[in-house]
C-alpha cells in the first residue's frame, strides 16, 4: 500500500440526526496495519463513526474511504469490513461453530471448507472445542472471543470493534492472524 493512503480515510465526516450532530467534521487517517481506539463518554459519537465507516449509516456530509477507494455511497456488504458489535450479535439457535461459520455461507463456500475454516478461527482465539456449544452456554469473554473469530474468518480488509476488546490474547492472536492477512484493525 502506498504510504500516503491510509486503510481509512474520514473527511469532513458529518452525521446529524435530527438538528443534533452525532458526529461533526471529522478528519482522521487510519493506516494499515495500525490499532486505532475512540475515546469518549456514551453517546459523544464513536459507535457512529464506526456504522458510518461500516456503511449502517449514511453521512450527512463528508466521506469514507478504505483503501483509496470512495466508498461512501456503497453498501455494507461491498466494503470488505466487519464490526464486532457490543452485544456481539451471536444467533442464540445456531451452535458456536455455525455462528462463526455463517459468514463463509452467506458467501456460498460448501460447509466442509467453511467448518474446517470456522475451526481455525475458533482455535485463534482461543475456544478449540467450544464448537457445539450454543452462545448462551458460554461466559461473555468467550461470547465475544467468538464474535472476533466470526468476524476475521472472511478475512476483511479492517475489523472494526465496537467496544474495548477484553479478551486481550485473543484480540493479539486475531490481530496478528489479520496482519498475516495483510488487514488491519482499529
Amino acid at each position: 500500500m502506498a504510504a500516503d493512503r491510509p486503510a481509512i480515510r474520514l473527511t469532513g465526516l458529518t452525521k446529524a440526526f435530527g438538528a443534533v450532530n452525532a458526529v461533526d467534521g471529522v478528519d482522521l487517517d487510519i493506516a494499515e496495519g495500525e490499532f486505532f481506539s475512540m475515546l469518549g463518554p456514551s453517546g459523544s459519537g464513536k459507535t457512529t463513526v464506526l456504522r458510518l465507516i461500516a456503511g449502517f449509516e449514511q453521512p450527512t456530509s463528508g466521506t469514507v474511504s478504505l483503501f483509496g477507494q470512495d466508498v461512501t455511497d456503497r453498501a455494507p456488504f461491498d466494503r470488505d469490513v466487519n464490526t464486532v458489535f457490543q452485544d456481539y450479535a451471536l444467533f442464540p439457535h445456531m451452535s458456536v461453530l455455525d455462528n462463526v461459520a455463517y459468514g463463509l455461507r452467506v458467501r456460498g463456500m460448501p460447509k466442509r471448507e467453511r467448518h474446517a475454516l470456522a475451526r481455525e478461527a475458533l482455535a485463534t482465539v482461543r475456544l478449540e472445542g467450544y464448537g457445539d456449544r450454543n452462545p448462551g452456554q458460554l461466559s461473555g469473554g468467550q461470547r465475544q472471543r467468538v464474535a472476533l473469530a466470526r468476524a476475521t474468518v472472511v478475512r476483511p480488509k479492517a475489523l472494526l470493534p465496537d467496544e474495548e476488546v477484553v479478551a486481550t490474547n485473543a484480540a493479539e492472536a486475531v490481530d496478528t492472524d489479520l496482519d498475516s492477512q495483510g488487514g488491519s484493525c482499529c
